[in-house]
């Protein structure tokens, strides 16, 4: 079994790579790392440097998850009004969303989003296609996932189930799924970051999710006979 990187060497490796992506500001990221799980803090000026600063920590060896606090602090602010009109033209040109059933609203450079859509991936889509208009500083995801087609409980755990099963890079024998009211409750231990993102997307993709609590993970393997 694979030991275990030191904090420290795990904390170099990501001030290293932060500091050598030239998509990244990191003279205001500061770094913590805590039992292999980065935390990064300080301010940047977009969502997209914000995601690409944990997308690069994510590939680092020994990082067993990432805390992005790092808060968005746009360097030139606009009008609510001209972010709420961008805000529903990315809307309206997502294929996966439906803006009519949306509500948007913006304060001081937060996007406050409502309404209805009819699977966990279109609320995701909303969510992000707010974060993608310049001067976004914050986006509070309201909106309910509303499923077209009824199903049990049970049938949207055999399916996810069934589904994490056929993925081969993912070991589903460690994985313990339970579904209450169509949210999907994900527990137990895989050994990567991929492992814990696949699990979560193929819950995400079920017809019949409302929502998907992800509480994976990342760890060495569970020794034979160890609950799933």
């Amino acid at each position: 079994m694979a030991t275990l990187r030191s904090d420290a060497e795990v904390r170099q490796d990501v001030f290293e790579a932060l500091t050598s992506d030239i998509r990244i500001d990191a003279t205001r990221i500061s770094i913590d790392v805590v039992d292999n799980v980065v935390i990064l803090r300080g301010t940047v000026p977009s969502h997209v440097e914000k995601r690409t600063a944990e997308d690069v920590v994510r590939r680092i060896k020994g990082v067993r998850d990432v805390a992005n606090e790092l808060r968005v602090v746009p360097a030139q602010p606009r009008p609510d009004e001209q972010i709420e009109a961008d805000v529903h033209a990315a809307l309206a040109a997502d294929a996966w969303v439906d803006e009519r059933r949306v509500d948007v609203r913006v304060s001081d450079g937060i996007v406050s989003l409502a309404g209805t859509v009819d699977a966990v991936p279109a609320r995701s889509h909303a969510e992000a296609d707010a974060w993608g208009v310049a001067g976004v500083v914050d986006v509070l995801d309201q909106i309910v996932v509303e499923p077209p087609t009824t199903r049990t409980d049970a049938e949207i755990a055999r399916e996810v189930r069934a589904d994490i099963e056929k993925n081969l890079r993912v070991n589903a024998a460690n994985v313990a799924i339970e579904v209450r009211g169509g949210t999907v409750r994900l527990r137990g231990t895989v050994t990567s970051l991929e492992q814990k993102w696949l699990a979560d997307e193929i819950a995400w993709w079920t017809a019949g999710v409302r929502d998907v609590v992800d509480e994976l993970k990342v760890g060495p393997p569970a020794a034979e006979g160890g609950e799933p």
